[in-house]
Protein backbone atom coordinates (compact mmCIF):
# COMPACT_ATOMS: atom_id res chain seq x y z
CA UNK A 1 0.00 0.00 0.00
CA UNK A 2 2.98 2.30 0.77
CA UNK A 3 4.72 2.01 -2.82
CA UNK A 4 1.34 3.08 -3.95
CA UNK A 5 0.70 6.44 -2.23
CA UNK A 6 4.43 6.45 -3.40
CA UNK A 7 3.56 6.06 -7.23
CA UNK A 8 0.35 8.56 -6.46
CA UNK A 9 2.69 11.67 -4.91
CA UNK A 10 5.47 10.99 -7.89
CA UNK A 11 2.33 10.89 -10.82
CA UNK A 12 0.89 14.13 -8.55
CA UNK A 13 4.08 16.22 -8.58
CA UNK A 14 5.24 14.91 -11.94
CA UNK A 15 1.84 16.59 -13.00
CA UNK A 16 2.11 19.61 -11.12
CA UNK A 17 5.55 20.13 -12.84
CA UNK A 18 3.76 20.30 -16.15
CA UNK A 19 1.41 22.44 -15.11
CA UNK A 20 3.74 24.48 -13.82
CA UNK A 21 5.82 23.97 -17.29
CA UNK A 22 9.15 23.24 -14.85
CA UNK A 23 12.40 22.99 -16.79
CA UNK A 24 13.47 19.12 -16.13
CA UNK A 25 9.97 17.68 -16.13
CA UNK A 26 10.72 15.99 -19.31
CA UNK A 27 13.62 14.05 -18.29
CA UNK A 28 12.03 12.96 -15.50
CA UNK A 29 8.97 11.47 -16.93
CA UNK A 30 11.56 10.08 -19.83
CA UNK A 31 13.15 8.07 -17.23
CA UNK A 32 10.20 6.75 -15.23
CA UNK A 33 8.56 5.83 -18.18
CA UNK A 34 12.04 3.45 -19.72
CA UNK A 35 11.83 1.97 -15.51
CA UNK A 36 8.25 1.42 -15.88
CA UNK A 37 6.81 -2.37 -16.45
CA UNK A 38 3.08 -1.03 -16.15
CA UNK A 39 0.95 -0.09 -18.88
CA UNK A 40 -1.15 1.77 -17.88
CA UNK A 41 1.69 4.04 -15.95
CA UNK A 42 3.69 4.08 -19.18
CA UNK A 43 0.28 5.53 -21.31
CA UNK A 44 0.11 7.97 -18.49
CA UNK A 45 3.56 9.31 -18.51
CA UNK A 46 3.37 9.56 -21.88
CA UNK A 47 0.17 11.31 -21.77
CA UNK A 48 2.07 14.03 -19.74
CA UNK A 49 4.97 14.12 -22.87
CA UNK A 50 2.08 14.71 -24.92
CA UNK A 51 1.11 17.90 -22.59
CA UNK A 52 4.39 19.38 -23.01
CA UNK A 53 4.02 18.75 -26.97
CA UNK A 54 6.40 15.58 -27.10
CA UNK A 55 6.61 12.39 -29.18
CA UNK A 56 3.61 10.06 -27.66
CA UNK A 57 6.51 7.12 -27.90
CA UNK A 58 5.57 3.59 -28.36
CA UNK A 59 2.37 2.83 -27.18
CA UNK A 60 0.44 5.11 -29.73
CA UNK A 61 0.14 4.47 -32.86
CA UNK A 62 0.88 6.63 -35.57
CA UNK A 63 -2.33 8.18 -37.51
CA UNK A 64 -2.70 6.27 -40.85
CA UNK A 65 -2.43 8.44 -43.36
CA UNK A 66 -3.27 6.03 -46.54
CA UNK A 67 -6.50 6.21 -47.60
CA UNK A 68 -7.23 2.57 -48.43
CA UNK A 69 -10.74 2.05 -47.42
CA UNK A 70 -10.62 -1.80 -47.39
CA UNK A 71 -7.87 -1.04 -44.68
CA UNK A 72 -10.16 1.46 -42.73
CA UNK A 73 -12.44 -1.58 -41.97
CA UNK A 74 -9.97 -4.14 -40.91
CA UNK A 75 -8.93 -1.77 -38.55
CA UNK A 76 -12.07 -0.55 -37.21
Amino acid sequence: METNNLKDSIFYNLSKAVENSEPEVEKRIKELLKSSQNESEMRYLEGLLLLLGENPGELEDPPDIEHDPEEYWEEY
